[in-house]
């Protein structure tokens, strides 16, 4: 008998448990353990995070201080540990993600007392796409679901003294409205939720608000870290937060005031209300956005769960509604706080049918478990496969390999963006390449021509930042020629041959790197002639010891498609380099050249050379 009463006062626990083990697992098969390299408009800010926690920096405006505090602690220990860098970071989002999971499925119980119910929409809700995306990167949302969760569990879910309930959720709010500022549309459900507990307060009421806006505001204090922080000289600093002004575009998070407004005109509205309506499908399917309205009905009919029911509706309802009408970029804290009260509608759902099961059938009970884990596998597979590739995604280690090759004591400026994080994490996490300096596109003229360095930049930013903006942005004429694989290097003045200038485009000198395994790359010295007529394209074949082609780096013209030969100026020098990838032979020769094409469709190779190589077996 003491048995049963143990298991059964445990029972709860341990399905909790179990669920979550299974859900972490499940999270750790996708964690992203490399420096972020995906471009997905919910992986934008993952590789900042990554450096962040990492150098006790600051993120991006709002800042985020308690989240990078209590991170940044967590990752230092977990470095501590033996575990790597790029790991730890999204470890961290995976504990607080569990946490807030813990706290809804106390929650759940604490409305239903169903632990089968409970438990199966513990793990549908851990599969949807935002939850399980955000247990496996670096990002805040994790955290913002914890303090989500915890809210309305202070509020729905514990019972005693209501004052001190009222205080406490006034301070944790007020953590939460400083974490995101999303949280202001919890504020109206929460205050409907404590309606009984403001009653009970009587003529104590003005003072106790009073004492809980304290609180909130209180919740503030975290602020300090980020002005504390810019003055100690961190390596990663957001903005100028050591400044009153700094510090108020960083609070105030004025750079996202674009986002904020209702939509110019009736068409603008819909297809915003239409852009955050399939967001919310995307995460918790078709079904279970209706499954999860119709459950919310449900619980609002039962008294048992009105007030939590009403709540969480609110919830919901103020969440889609201010997202739609007065927010048009997608925020994924809007978007989990509109589906969080869809999965609390599932377990209405649940325990409207499993009440029936008790005066009918018992096979009700059957099929309500049969419908949650048949919607779990769903779940998984629409969205396991995306976030899959999202966090392996490889060109994060591609940025940091093209790091390493910079030219010595250079300034490299790469746009703010994924692939300016990983260039970050490569030189302020993992050492690498310190004697690089790293700028994004906000720099100044000074700051990139500082000291003479050469000044070098990605390829692909060119799409973004074509020649006319360097020019612009360096007040001078610019020449573009690729010092190392994978760099161009921005001149403000072009290298002149001395002597003679020849009459065609001549080559001065080609050498050959074979430092990086399975590849390698040709370095070429151009020299342009006396006059240049057309424009041209480059061939680079590689050749085993038979001659057959193993490996191509064509380019439409030099410098990576950026410095067309009609560019050049009369006797200029221009270097490039031409990475080419390798099937696994050894390399003997490499034949590459200048060729246009005919108006008969026809190549014509207008400069054609060979040199051997000795890279020997790289792959070995």
């Amino acid at each position: 008998m003491l048995a049963g009463m143990l298991t059964r006062r445990w029972l709860p626990a341990v399905t909790c448990a179990a669920v979550l083990i299974v859900l972490i697992a499940l999270a750790l098969g996708t964690i992203q353990t490399i420096p972020n390299g995906s471009s997905h408009p919910w992986m934008i800010d993952v590789g900042e995070t990554q450096v962040v926690l990492n150098v006790w920096g600051t993120l991006h405006a709002t800042g985020y201080p308690l989240y990078i505090m209590l991170s940044a602690a967590l990752v230092s220990i977990l470095n501590s540990l033996g575990i790597g860098p790029a790991t730890t970071p999204a470890l961290t989002s995976l504990l607080w993600g569990t946490l807030a999971l813990a706290l809804v499925y106390a929650l759940s119980f604490r409305l239903t007392r169903q632990t089968i119910v409970c438990a199966l929409v513990l793990l549908c809700y851990g599969l949807t796409r935002f939850v399980w995306l955000h247990q496996s990167i670096a990002e805040i949302y994790s955290f913002g679901l914890l303090l989500l969760a915890l809210l309305l569990f202070i509020a729905l879910g514990m019972t005693g003294h209501e004052r001190a309930r009222l205080l406490t959720l006034a301070f944790v709010g007020g953590l939460a409205l400083a974490h995101h500022r999303a949280f202001i549309v919890v504020i109206p459900p929460l205050l409907y939720a404590m309606l009984p507990a403001l009653r009970q307060e009587g003529r104590r009421l003005p003072v106790v608000l009073v004492s809980c806006l304290l609180l909130g505001l209180a919740g503030f204090l975290p602020y300090l870290y980020l002005p504390v922080r810019a003055h100690a000289g961190a390596n990663w600093i957001y903005g100028d937060p050591g400044t009153l002004q700094g510090f108020l575009d960083q609070f105030l998070g004025r750079e996202a005031a674009r986002f904020i407004g209702m939509p110019g005109s009736l068409e603008a509205v819909l297809a915003n209300v239409v852009q955050v309506s399939r967001a919310v499908i995307d995460d918790v399917t078709l079904p279970g956005l209706l499954i999860g309205t119709a459950g919310l009905f449900a619980g609002v009919v039962n008294p048992a769960t009105r007030r939590a029911a009403v709540t969480l509706t609110l919830l919901g309802c103020a969440a889609w509604l201010f997202h739609g009408l007065f927010y048009t970029d997608l925020l994924v804290m809007l978007l989990m706080i509109i589906s969080l009260p869809l999965a609390f509608g599932w377990l209405f759902a649940g325990s409207w049918l499993v009440r029936l099961a008790e005066r009918r059938s018992g096979l009700i009970v059957a099929a309500v478990g049969a419908v949650g884990l048949v919607a779990a596998v769903g779940l998984y597979s629409a969205h396991h496969a995306f976030i899959r590739g999202l966090t392996a995604d490889p060109a994060g280690l591609a940025v940091v390999a093209t790091w390493q090759r910079a030219p010595a004591e250079a300034t490299a400026m790469i746009a703010w963006g994924p692939q300016h994080f990983a260039a970050g994490f490569a030189r302020d996490v993992l050492d690498l390449r310190t004697d690089v300096r790293l700028f994004d596109h906000n720099a100044t003229r000074d700051q990139l021509l500082a000291d003479a360095r050469p000044l070098i930049a990605l390829p692909d930013d060119f799409y973004n930042r074509p020649q006319s903006w360097w020019e612009a942005r360096l007040e001078s004429p610019v020449f573009l020629t690729s010092p190392a694989p994978g760099w161009v290097e921005v001149r403000t003045s072009p290298v002149m041959a001395q002597g003679t200038v020849p009459e065609t485009i001549t080559v001065r000198s080609a050498t050959v790197l074979c430092d990086f395994p399975a590849s390698l790359a040709l370095v070429v010295d151009w020299q342009a002639g006396q006059e240049i007529v057309e424009d041209e394209s480059v061939f680079v074949h590689v050749l085993n010891a038979s001659g057959a082609l193993i490996g191509q780096g064509d380019q439409s013209a030099p410098v990576y498609g950026l410095r067309p030969v009609s560019t050049w100026l009369p006797g200029e020098v221009v270097r490039d380099t031409y990475p080419v990838p390798l099937s696994g032979e050894v390399p003997a020769a490499i034949r590459f050249g200048l060729y246009r094409v005919e108006p008969d469709g026809s190549f014509l190779n207008t400069l054609e050379l060979e040199i051997s190589t000795d890279c020997g077996d790289m792959t070995s």
